[in-house]
């Protein structure tokens, strides 16, 4: 009897035994699993905040590329110098600053209907040429302006190229000529005839688009030719002058539409900001002038080299 009592307890030692091993080894397990867990948890966070962290120096760098991107494109299309200015006391332009005036650009071997506004493809690479050979300097709106005001000397061989209108005749057949003699030219551009697409399509760092007004260049004046700025109330018209500056980018220079303006129209090109407008007016540029009303040299179909030359003289 006592030997099957202890038989007994015994068999209930080794089954208590037994399940507290079992036990032990469950805990373990989920100790286990915990801390696997737990692992498991930390390794996701810390490539989670990997990835973030990835991502967000991509998105920095691609933010860097598309700001020095832009930076880049700062330089095309605005009115800078980069050539130095050798004006002295003793040797500056006394003369009067030529301005000229173009238009349009035609290829003689494939003539549109032409009228004198034109220039020939292969005389204006002369007159580039001879420019370039002759090292003459071209100042940006900003000298001139500082130049007429009497701040600010000139070399004796200076010039401001402008091409009136924008036309694709000159941004096809003109700019490429500038781009390869490496003359800066100003293409006052009407914004409403696709000025966004051209200023799109042709930027370049040797032209510079300004303001030819966005919508004034029609009809509807009373003075001149009849363009419409003269008339316009002084909201409208610095509305317009405003957008046409938001497309062209620059709001340095101003010519007016068909050369046309009174009082309200210098008053609300003033009041829009620009440093200087060129009229239609004869002339050259000189010490005194108002920086908003400056006189030009029209260029005309067929002129000379010889003629060009005693023009910007």
């Amino acid at each position: 009897m006592i030997f099957l009592l202890i038989l007994l307890l015994a068999a209930l030692a080794g089954i208590f035994m037994w399940q507290k091993k079992e036990t032990d080894e469950q805990k373990a397990q989920e100790r286990q699993a915990k801390q696997e867990a737990q692992a498991a948890e930390e390794d996701k966070k810390k490539a989670e905040a990997e990835k973030a962290a990835e991502a967000q120096a991509a998105e920095e760098e691609q933010k860097k590329a598309e700001a020095e991107k832009a930076a880049a494109e700062t330089t095309v299309n605005k009115d800078v110098q980069t050539a130095e200015n050798t004006a002295s006391e003793d040797s500056h332009k006394t003369n009067g600053l030529a301005i000229c005036m173009y238009h349009y650009v035609y290829d003689k071997d494939n003539p549109p209907k032409l009228n004198s506004n034109f220039i020939e493809v292969h005389d204006l690479e002369e007159e580039l040429k001879y420019l370039t050979e002759n090292n003459y300097y071209f100042p940006t709106w900003e000298e001139v302006e500082k130049f007429v005001s009497g701040d600010y000397l000139l070399p004796e061989k200076s010039v401001v190229l402008t091409f009136d209108d924008g036309a694709y005749s000159f941004l096809n057949l003109g700019v490429p000529l500038f781009e390869k003699y490496k003359v800066p030219v100003t293409s006052f551009l009407i914004g409403n005839i696709e000025g966004e697409k051209k200023v799109k399509k042709y930027a370049s760092e040797y032209m510079t688009f300004q303001s030819h007004s966005y919508n004034m260049h029609r009809g509807g004046g009373n003075i001149g030719h009849g363009g419409i700025f003269p008339v316009m109330n002084h909201d409208d018209a610095i509305a317009d002058l405003q957008k046409s500056v938001e497309i062209g980018g620059n709001g340095d220079a101003f010519a007016y539409p068909y050369g046309d303006y009174n009082d309200s129209c210098v008053k609300a090109v003033k009041d829009a900001g620009f440093k200087c407008a060129v009229t239609t007016e004869y002339g050259r540029a000189k010490p005194g002038d108002d920086p908003l009303l400056l006189p030009r040299i029209r260029m005309s179909m067929g002129q000379s080299l010889e003629s060009f030359k005693k023009l910007v003289e």
